[in-house]
């Protein structure tokens, strides 16, 4: 077993002291922010709010492929972050970079938000009302790394899932959306 400190490294999203204002192209920056991410990645339907940081952001930027992991909320989910586009988050979210010789970041993922990962963050929850749980706390979590390929083959089965879901949930959204169509047809008169 390994802590999750030994093969990556963890530190904080950016302290936002005002409020969160979408200032457009005005912004220099986007903001991820702590309900964006959920189990099966970034929201979908993200569509992040440009800001201008009090603080220079410039040391806060995501990368393409680390990892963003709620700190707080009702659930603790990560995402890998796999956005085209320059982005910061909050300090209620850790960003996590993997050393890519000893662990894949979409396996990573995989772990924390599996049923191990859950169990983990369960345990070690600092919050009575609200769920929280510390970077340092974040950096303990022991865990065993399997060889690269065998991670591969997990996050390619997770991803493939995730696409399948997708597909699935679209076709629910589209029958439902059909047949209310149908429905109020039928209600209004213009069907028989």
């Amino acid at each position: 077993m390994e802590k999750l400190k030994d093969f990556t490294q963890i530190r904080l999203g950016m302290a936002f002291k005002s409020a969160i204002n979408d200032l457009g192209e005005l912004g220099i920056v986007s903001l991820i922010q702590a309900k964006d991410i959920v189990a099966e990645g970034l929201n979908s339907n993200l569509s992040p709010p440009v800001v201008n940081p009090e603080s220079d952001p410039s040391k806060h930027i995501i990368s393409k492929g680390e990892i963003l992991i709620r700190l707080r909320g009702p659930v603790f989910s990560s995402a890998v972050f796999d956005k085209d586009y320059s982005a910061v988050t909050t300090n209620q979210v850790a960003v996590i970079s993997c050393d890519p010789n000893r662990v894949s970041p979409h396996y990573l993922n995989w772990y924390l938000n599996s049923t191990f990962g859950k169990r983990y963050f369960e345990s070690k929850n600092e919050g009575s009302n609200i769920n929280k749980i510390s970077s340092k706390i974040l950096g303990e979590m022991e865990m065993s790394l399997p060889d690269l390929r065998v991670q591969q083959k997990i996050a390619n089965i997770q991803s493939n899932w995730f696409q399948q879901r997708a597909i699935y949930q679209q076709l629910i959204s589209n029958g439902d959306t059909m047949s209310q169509g149908i429905c109020e047809e039928l209600y209004t008169g213009k069907l028989k």
